[in-house]
């Protein structure tokens, strides 16, 4: 891996751990909750991350997520972020949400 791919890896890891929890009011990174950082060809970043809690609420988990893919997005080198929740209930679902593509920023609320 080049240095080039590794500063931009710290630089996601930077992102995503800037992210804080709702509820305790410490960022993941104080928190210690993001598990890996990958940067795979073309830009594309894979953030894998924990909450305090396999049972915490749906609507905070996917709040938390979303906000990681948006922080992440901004960094430069990153074309695209997915991201990975761990060891919660409805991993597979709260993933589906936050990776979801968005129409626009503004789209009508019929949509």
């Amino acid at each position: 891996m080049s240095t080039t791919s590794m500063s931009i890896e710290e630089e996601i890891r930077t992102a995503a751990g800037s992210v804080p929890d709702p509820e305790i009011r410490k960022t993941m990174a104080q928190l210690g909750m993001i598990d890996e950082v990958e940067l795979r060809e073309g830009g594309n970043a894979i953030i894998r991350y924990h909450l305090t809690s396999p049972l915490c609420p749906s609507p905070f988990a996917i709040s938390i997520g979303k906000e990681i893919r948006r922080r992440v997005e901004l960094v430069e080198g990153v074309t695209r972020a997915t991201v990975e929740i761990r060891d919660h209930f409805i991993a597979k679902d709260i993933a589906a949400k936050v990776n979801e593509v968005e129409i626009a920023k503004d789209a009508p609320p019929w949509l």
